[in-house]
């Protein structure tokens, strides 16, 4: 074999080993995404088992409208929304889509702004005082709120979440703190206003983590469902999900 052929076989060999590394390395944000979409199509499942018929309006990442928003945020949003509509089939309609307004402060510089360090879901803090309540009033046809941005963190101010019946809401990984302690999520979810949320099951595995097996083990493995069915069995099996000893709404405080 001549040098310019071995040179050649040699430039092959190192591209498919560093190609099989690349491959083969962990994949953490990608795993993130399955695993979002995971929890967010076994949540709409449920509520395709349980609300059929009726109308669905979901509250997204306003970010995601701004140009110039990292890949990694459009990607997840996108994980989240994909779950969502593969869960919902034709059992429930996906009205819309939306994307409440954010605090002015928020679009000028989101660090700026007091964010409890502990939440899951920031954008509670940066959205604008009554967005999700003008979300509602735009889509008076929905009757049931999906939440991937949690609530906001002056609940007692928002006029969806307080006043009875419709919309009920249903939350993915939410901040239960801003509900309030264990009793006031238990009133929400028993009275129907929070017909449902999926948390993070207590010593599961993290989103870095590849998803294993089939679909409805994994979910069992990282998350929980928590309806009014489960409610109990949850609270039983996992009490330290459950917040305890929570100011009252609007006064939530900051670290």
């Amino acid at each position: 074999m001549n040098g310019p052929r071995i040179a050649l076989v040699f430039v092959v060999v190192v591209a498919a080993i560093f190609g099989a590394k690349y491959l083969l390395r962990p994949q953490p944000h990608q795993n993130a995404l399955q695993a979002r979409a995971l929890a967010t199509r076994v949540l709409a499942e449920h509520l395709a088992k349980t609300q059929s018929g009726k109308r669905v309006v979901v509250m997204a990442n306003p970010f995601t409208q701004r140009a110039g928003t990292d890949r990694a945020i459009l990607a997840t949003e996108e994980a989240g929304l994909r779950g969502l509509r593969e869960g919902l089939g034709q059992k429930l309609a996906l009205g819309a889509v939306a994307f409440p307004e954010l605090r002015p402060a928020a679009l000028e510089d989101p660090r700026a702004l007091p964010i409890d360090t502990e939440t899951t879901t920031p954008l509670s803090y940066l959205v604008a005082p009554g967005a999700f309540d003008r979300v509602v009033r735009q889509h008076p046809e929905c009757e049931i709120v999906v939440s991937l941005i949690g609530l906001p963190a002056e609940l007692d101010r928002c006029e969806a979440w307080q006043a009875a019946g419709a919309p009920s809401f249903a939350l993915l990984l939410p901040d239960l703190r801003i509900v309030g302690d264990a009793a006031a999520v238990k009133t929400a979810v028993k009275s129907g206003k929070l017909l449902a949320f999926v948390a993070r099951k207590p010593g599961g595995p993290g989103d870095d983590v590849p998803l294993q097996g089939d679909a409805s083990a994994e979910f069992d493995r990282r998350f929980v469902l928590v309806t009014p069915a489960t409610f109990e069995q949850v609270a039983q099996s996992f009490p330290g999900l459950f917040p305890e000893n929570v100011p009252p709404h609007g006064t939530n405080t900051t670290r």
